[in-house]
């Protein structure tokens, strides 16, 4: 933020608290600038614009709930992708070396550890 923007919220704060609003301890989510409270609504003046305060995510509107949701369930496949990619690379690397050996050992362990993890990918899709 420049200086001239940084003067020009300064007075439009200063003259916000003449008028009778109450500087709030609760800082803007865009600018850091504090919080200006008038006539029961909140405002950044430095950004010259309302900011709605939620205690907590029920009392967000309805559109804004289901975005949120929409966006961390987006995350939550994503991470479950990535899971799935590398489960899938440790089986194929695992049947890689299961075909090279001869070791009845080897086999063992190695056909353990494919089973292992085939049965997790399983559980993960049925959940």
């Amino acid at each position: 933020m420049s200086n001239k923007t940084t003067d020009e919220g300064i007075k439009a704060i200063a003259e916000a608290l003449r008028a009778g609003g109450t500087l709030l301890s609760t800082a803007c989510p865009v600018c850091d600038s504090p919080l200006i409270k008038i006539n029961d609504k909140i405002y950044c003046k430095v950004c010259n614009k309302e900011v709605m305060i939620y205690k907590d995510e029920s009392e967000l509107p309805k559109e804004i709930q289901k975005a949120l949701h929409k966006q961390s369930s987006s995350e939550f496949d994503s991470n479950e992708s990535k899971v799935h990619q590398t489960i899938n690379k440790k089986i194929e690397t695992l049947r890689k070396k299961l075909e090279e050996t001869d070791d009845p050992d080897e086999i063992i362990k190695l056909s353990d550890a494919i089973e292992k993890l085939h049965s997790t990918l399983t559980k993960m899709r049925n959940e």
